[in-house]
């Protein structure tokens, strides 16, 4: 670890520690962590309760503890499985997450074969039988019996099997957000920084956290932002969530700059701003973007090089029907990835006889319907696909 006092942190505890769990940790781990080890531990159960994110400043002012003398600690506390560390790299600085472990009971702990000889060697036969006999304490003595007890019998292939305990890198899951590949958001950050008197533990379903996140998806916005945002969809009082006055803010809001190499990896109101000389894109527009994003389940990419080919194809206009059509049609060719949103454009190029970029004019029923209507009725529709069809044949001829 290279831990920095502005690398910030979050303590996870899933746990409460009993009499016996703290007599464990004093007695029988203290000799072999250290005191210092055993204070971080501490400190770290205490600060889970508060799950919010802090800068190590926080921890190295509370133990009044140097950062060498931490990351030894941390080291102690590793070694003996009682913590699991997880970073999130940052450019400026590290996130870190540290989960804590249950100390193991004295029966268990005396179990351990490498746990006891270390035990011994650090405070001697006589004081770790000490220590044994009274965290026994009125335990049922087996003193003149015999173990007659039948091991488990392991096959060739398990005594073969290294079963050591491995630390691995995980990040760890919350099963309440939503594990959706096309939103793009930091929902750690937003957690960590959002008090649940702003924003209930209730009320963060995973149908919440979804529309909070795909809803910054599309509009562009941050974490913190959001944070702004969701408090004022909060009513405490009654325990409620305000979803649409969550969209009517978010359409509101001017997306947060962002640079990138590609542009195609924008939100899709910065994309459509961006493609408009950086004009205001409509509050028209931007529900149709929503409803490619929401409705569609469409990534920022596919939404971006559909939105530039619509474009490129309808005299730079975006009719809520005609984006209907070509979503509905991407939909069902199962298109997911910008690799394939950008095929489909070029298949469709080619098949239409033309070159990218040719201005193909909209059906009649397009160009006469009014810019804020979004559906229509399926005889209106059929209509709409035989003119699409017909003027396709022109084209090919």
């Amino acid at each position: 670890m290279d831990l920095k006092p502005k690398d910030t942190y979050r303590s996870e505890c899933s746990f409460s520690l009993s009499d016996s769990m703290i007599r464990s940790l004093v007695i029988l781990y203290q000799p072999l962590i250290g005191p210092e080890a055993l204070l971080l531990y501490l400190t770290l159960h205490a600060e889970s309760q508060r799950h919010i994110q802090e800068t190590h400043v926080r921890l190295l002012t509370l133990m009044n503890m140097s950062t060498d003398i931490m990351e030894r600690a941390f080291s102690r506390l590793e070694e003996y499985m009682l913590v699991r560390v997880f970073i999130k790299e940052g450019e400026s600085r590290n996130s870190y997450i540290y989960l804590l472990n249950a100390p193991l009971n004295p029966s268990d702990f005396a179990s351990s074969a490498v746990y006891m000889n270390r035990y011994g060697k650090a405070v001697g036969v006589r004081q770790a039988e000490s220590s044994l006999s009274m965290l026994n304490a009125g335990s049922v003595s087996t003193q003149g019996y015999r173990d007659i007890t039948k091991a488990v019998r392991l096959t060739a292939e398990e005594r073969e099997t290294d079963y050591t305990v491995e630390y691995t890198r995980l990040k760890p899951r919350n099963n309440f957000l939503p594990d959706d590949a096309t939103i793009s958001f930091d929902y750690e950050r937003f957690i960590a920084s959002t008090s649940t008197l702003v924003f209930p533990v209730e009320l963060r379903t995973r149908e919440n956290l979804y529309l909070i996140g795909k809803l910054a998806t599309v509009y562009g916005l941050s974490a913190d932002r959001m944070r702004i945002l969701v408090k004022e969809c909060v009513n405490v009082a009654s325990m409620e969530f305000d979803g649409e006055r969550l969209r009517a803010r978010a359409e509101r809001e001017q997306p947060d700059v962002k640079k990138t190499g590609d542009i195609y990896s924008l939100s899709p109101v910065s994309f459509l701003q961006s493609k408009q000389n950086g004009a205001m894109v409509s509050t028209a527009d931007k529900r149709i973007l929503e409803h490619l994003a929401l409705d569609m389940h469409f990534s920022n990419e596919v939404i971006n090089v559909m939105i530039e080919y619509i474009l490129s194809v309808s005299s730079n206009r975006l009719h809520a029907n005609f984006v209907d059509m070509v979503a509905g049609e991407w939909a069902r060719d199962g298109i997911s990835t910008k690799e394939q949103a950008l095929r489909e454009t070029k298949k469709k190029a080619v098949s239409g006889g033309t070159n990218r970029g040719r201005v193909v004019p909209m059906p009649k029923m397009f160009t006469e319907e009014k810019e804020t209507e979004t559906r229509e009725d399926p005889e209106k529709s059929r209509d709409m696909i035989d003119e699409i069809r017909a003027m396709q044949e022109k084209i090919k001829e």
